[in-house]
């Protein structure tokens, strides 16, 4: 049995309220104290976090100097013992098929990111009552430059004499330009900003588009696109070519995309005037003339002013292009790719001052090419814009050339290989020459080109070769000809024939070389070649990325 006292104290009620509300003081001091400490450390974590994001980003603006900028960043932080425990460069690859943590590759050539992790000591104010003195907290950010180039292939411009760049155009375009040399030297030499163009067919009358890939999705018609062209060049030359040919062409429409990609810059709708990307305005037109066209051939008879040529005949086939691969494309090293559509000539050539046993002579070359291709290798913009400088790997175009006769109802065949025949080269009353020639281009690999900042301020062309021909075209062509005779008379040297022909050939062979030259040039493309181009490059200012 209980003691009676102990039984009266537990009757007893009066003091209940005072141990409850001592005991739940003690409760809600324990909270209090957690709730500060706890909202201190988050805070800290939160101001070192920040901190760690103005390290990467300074660090990524500037690799070359990354760690003095990143302890830059550290210092501006207040002072909770901050210190910068790592910094790691890389190369920051945001390709969505890459998973998250594999996207950073630290130490890689050609960086454009830097990686850090900070460090924070900070003294709890009640957790020290239960001997925690001091909290070490951690942070870690990864900063990235998105660099930028826009690069095209086929930007070959000739010099010319004839006029041959009136009719090509002309022919695109269905109607006649009357295209004069000195409208295509105007043409070639003046540089049309390319975002500029789009921002004036964005705002133009009755046009729906909110960005510059809604433009060039949409349909343009070409006097429309050739007046905002002449808008957005500073060659006063260029812009009145452009604004007269606006009057001649007719109201087709095109779609921009089918040749241009602005990548990540299509998402825009204003044009950066201190960042254009520029092309020339012939190469531009003579793009955009190709798009929807009907027959997409050239066929003319055309005088090139070449001394040693005579009547001239130019057929002329543009293939279409293969999907998602323009002439012109923005985007990262890695991503992007532009190619050269298949073409087929065919130049049926008559020579002057021949020998007279020999009467006239005609040389139809017929050329082959299939697409050229670059790809965007890599950006550097380290030291800022002003240095920045860009890789291409360029493949040129293979292909055959030949001195052969043809049916041109085949050219627009691609489908099918051409059938080449021995060309008839002389015809005499009692005999005739023929010739017949096939050089084939193969082997070819992708070689490594570099613009420098002083070739991108330059709009410099660069040509990467396959090297299958040493000399020129023709000139190699001629070297594996194989020419016949058939002599029906008496009294005729079938040896004297040929030889005479095969020196007419060779003493020829350079006026051959300037007309194919002349030819291909102007279509945007050549036998074992490709021209590649950097027409931008933006560096990028670094953002924060996972």
């Amino acid at each position: 049995m209980l003691h009676p006292a102990i039984r009266t104290l537990i009757r007893r009620r009066e003091g209940n309220v005072a141990m409850i509300v001592a005991g739940g003081l003690a409760m809600l001091t324990g909270t209090a104290v957690l709730g500060v400490d706890t909202a201190t450390l988050y805070l800290e974590k939160r101001r070192l976090q920040g901190t760690a994001d103005a390290a990467a980003l300074a660090a990524a603006a500037d690799l070359d100097n990354a760690t003095v900028r990143a302890q830059a960043a550290v210092s501006l932080s207040p002072d909770n013992n901050t210190r910068l425990v790592t910094l790691t460069p890389g190369r920051y690859d945001r390709n969505a098929q890459l998973s998250v943590d594999t996207r950073f590759s630290p130490n890689a050539v050609s960086g454009n990111a830097a990686r850090v992790a900070l460090e924070s000591t900070i003294k709890p104010i009640f957790a020290q009552v239960f001997g925690r003195q001091t909290v070490t907290l951690s942070a870690k950010a990864t900063a990235a430059r998105i660099d930028l180039a826009g690069f095209s292939i086929g930007t070959r411009a000739a010099s010319v004499q004839g006029g041959l760049p009136g009719a090509l155009l002309s022919q695109l375009a269905g109607s006649d330009l009357s295209l004069s040399v000195m409208d295509y030297n105007a043409l070639v030499s003046g540089q049309v900003d390319l975002l500029k163009t789009a921002e004036l067919l964005r705002t133009g009358v009755g046009v729906q588009a909110s960005t510059f890939d809604e433009v060039l999705a949409g349909d343009v018609t070409l006097p429309r696109l050739v007046t905002a062209m002449a808008g957005s060049t500073s060659n006063s030359a260029t812009a009145q070519v452009l604004r007269t040919l606006a009057t001649r062409l007719s109201t087709r429409s095109v779609q921009l995309n089918k040749i241009i990609d602005l990548g990540p810059l299509g998402s825009r709708s204003v044009a950066d005037p201190t960042r254009p990307v520029q092309v020339d305005a012939y190469a531009l037109l003579r793009e955009v003339l190709q798009i929807n066209s009907g027959t997409r051939q050239v066929q003319s008879e055309i005088d090139l002013g070449v001394p040693g040529i005579g009547a001239t005949k130019l057929y002329l086939q543009v293939g279409e292009r293969a999907a998602h691969s323009p002439w012109l494309s923005i985007g990262e090293a890695g991503q992007t790719v532009v190619r050269t559509a298949q073409t087929r000539m065919w130049i049926d050539i008559t020579l002057l001052n021949v020998p007279l046993n020999l009467a006239s002579v005609r040389v139809p070359i017929y050329v082959e090419l299939a697409e050229a291709e670059a790809r965007l290798a890599g950006i550097a913009c380290r030291g800022g814009p002003a240095n920045a400088s860009v890789a291409l790997d360029v493949t040129p175009s293979i292909g055959r050339a030949a001195i052969a006769d043809l049916d041109p109802t085949a050219l627009g065949n691609f489908q099918q290989a051409m059938a080449l025949r021995p060309a008839k080269m002389v015809t005499l009353p009692l005999a005739s020459l023929t010739g017949y020639a096939n050089v084939q281009l193969g082997g070819v690999s992708a070689q490594r080109v570099n613009f420098s900042a002083a070739d991108i301020d330059a709009n410099t062309v660069k040509t990467v070769s396959t090297n299958d021909i040493a000399a020129g075209l023709a000139s190699s062509v001629l070297r594996s000809i194989d020419i016949r005779a058939n002599v029906l008379g008496i009294g005729l040297s079938a040896g004297l024939l040929t030889s005479t022909l095969g020196n007419t050939l060779s003493a020829a062979a350079p006026a051959l070389d300037l007309v194919v030259n002349q030819v291909t040039a102007l279509a945007g493309v050549h036998l074992g070649q490709a021209d590649v181009r950097v027409d931008g490059v933006r560096c990028g200012t670094p953002i924060l990325v996972i």
